[in-house]
């Protein structure tokens, strides 16, 4: 049965994955960081906010602007920026992590190439930390994936023996979109291996040429750091690339190591695990020409996945790219063993197992089907009738940062901007405003606004008192 299914191993991974991911995907309504995306997405669209990103007006800096970009092309496509078009790029771009691996267990296996190719294609896609992010419109997924195919071609010019400038110039540019993703920690995952495999095969001059490579690709990230910097600062950008602390932490007794969530991270790498660490451990028997294979594959998981998830600055999260290099692994050791191994087999049927499980229980019982997402799915569509009542124009937001939640002010499918409580008398270009109930009293004691109505238990909707005083001033995130 298992080779009649690797026969045709790229069109059973993509119907394995579509069947996994796509799915249902508008039913939830936004959530996590979703909307702070979405939002950026709708100022690029309607705004021009490209570059220079912008959430309800103000400048946006902490994640670099790829993600967004794939949103506005999909919701380009689709003609409507939805929550298809905020979640598809991850789906779109868990399948293409799935092909790569497949490819490249297929091109360094010393055992059955398209079962080397189906196993790794699905130890990528039933990976429990890809099943659980995969259908949220984030960068996590989509980093790991970018920097899986750039370590894939790496590994296929090893595997041929040779490099030329074409390959090198697509992995930098590969680098570069996973870097204009989120940033440099999840490229050294797979720079790793491509500078450390030469230097132990004594061949500095590839390891140069990797390292260059490697640090050309981040020029876009920061050229577009740099011409944000009048926006965050040092201090910023060092807690946004993981290399700085978060927040402050008022306890003297800080946690040198946050040794709780490493298992949570090897949880994570399941299903398949064990197959790679099988890999491992067959590395003595197999030919002394493709061990480099294997050693490749650890340099890519699991140096950065233990700093990732260990130092204080990490979180589990952040080990997520040990996830392609690890498919390939099982993949190999797979296509090595399944004839003579019943736990190979065992191994395919309870991956898949587990990732329709997991997909049923998030998909078809909680996806849109709880109570408090009922509740929310009714409140933004009412929050949407109300905004698509209004004037056309943008609409000014007072709402505490801290306590906003811009998954709800997506819904309102319009330009807004924040207003300072120092610029409510000031002219807004328009009637309206949204305010989140922390900021209730400041509006209701202004003499400018009044209630129109609430909104839900998060908001109220508020209008320009007629013939009330209004300083000549325009609020700073105004749109132009």
């Amino acid at each position: 049965m298992l080779q009649s299914w690797a026969r045709y191993w790229p069109l059973f991974v993509l119907a394995v994955g579509i069947a996994l991911y796509l799915p249902l995907l508008a039913v939830r309504p936004l959530r996590f960081e979703e909307g702070r995306r979405a939002l950026q997405v709708l100022e690029m669209l309607d705004g021009g906010a490209w570059w220079h990103l912008k959430f309800i007006g103000t400048p946006y800096v902490n994640k670099p602007p790829f993600t967004p970009w794939l949103m506005a092309s999909m919701a380009t496509l689709r003609g409507s920026l939805d929550e298809v078009a905020v979640r598809l790029p991850g789906v779109l771009a868990t399948l293409a992590g799935a092909l790569a691996a497949g490819f490249s267990a297929s091109t360094l296996t010393m055992g059955d190439r398209r079962v080397a190719g189906l196993c790794a294609g699905l130890a990528f896609q039933c990976s429990v930390q890809i099943l659980l992010k995969a259908r949220i419109g984030e960068t996590d997924v989509t980093a790991t994936v970018l920097c899986g195919i750039a370590l894939a071609l790496w590994l296929w010019g090893r595997a041929r023996g040779r490099f030329g400038v074409g390959l090198w110039l697509v992995i930098m540019a590969v680098f570069a979109c996973a870097a204009l993703t989120k940033g440099p920690i999840p490229i050294a995952f797979s720079a790793l291996p491509m500078i450390i495999m030469p230097l132990i095969e004594r061949k500095p001059r590839e390891a140069v040429v990797a390292g260059v490579v490697v640090l050309a690709a981040h020029i876009p990230m920061l050229a577009w750091a740099w011409s944000n910097f009048a926006d965050a600062g040092i201090a910023h950008w060092a807690s946004e690339m993981r290399i700085g602390p978060e927040r402050d932490d008022n306890d003297r007794l800080i946690r040198l190591l946050h040794l709780s969530d490493l298992p949570a991270s090897i949880v994570y790498q399941l299903p398949f695990l064990p197959a790679a660490i099988a890999l491992v451990f067959a590395r003595s028997q197999l030919a002394k020409d493709r061990r480099w294979v294997v050693d490749a594959l650890l340099l890519a998981a699991v140096p950065m996945a233990v700093l990732t998830t260990v130092l204080p600055v990490g979180r589990t999260r952040y080990s997520m790219p040990a996830s392609w290099p690890l498919a390939v692994m099982a993949g190999i050791w797979i296509s090595i063993a399944w004839r003579r191994l019943y736990f190979a087999h065992f191994i395919i049927g309870a991956g898949l197992s587990i990732a329709v499980i997991v997909q049923i229980v998030q998909i078809g019982i909680m996806d849109g089907r709880t109570g408090g997402q009922k509740q929310l799915r009714v409140d933004v569509e009412a929050f949407s009738s109300v905004m698509k009542a209004l004037p056309p124009g943008p609409v000014p937001v007072v709402w505490e940062r801290r306590f906003m939640n811009e998954n709800i002010l997506f819904y309102a499918h319009r330009k807004m901007f924040e207003l300072e409580h120092d610029e409510l008398d000031c002219r807004t270009g328009g009637d309206y405003l949204v305010a989140g109930v922390p900021d209730r009293k400041v509006l209701d004691a202004s003499p400018n606004w009044k209630q129109v109505q609430p909104l839900a238990d998060w908001g109220i909707l508020y209008q320009r008192v007629p013939q009330a005083p209004v300083r000549d001033c325009r609020p700073r995130n105004a749109p132009a």
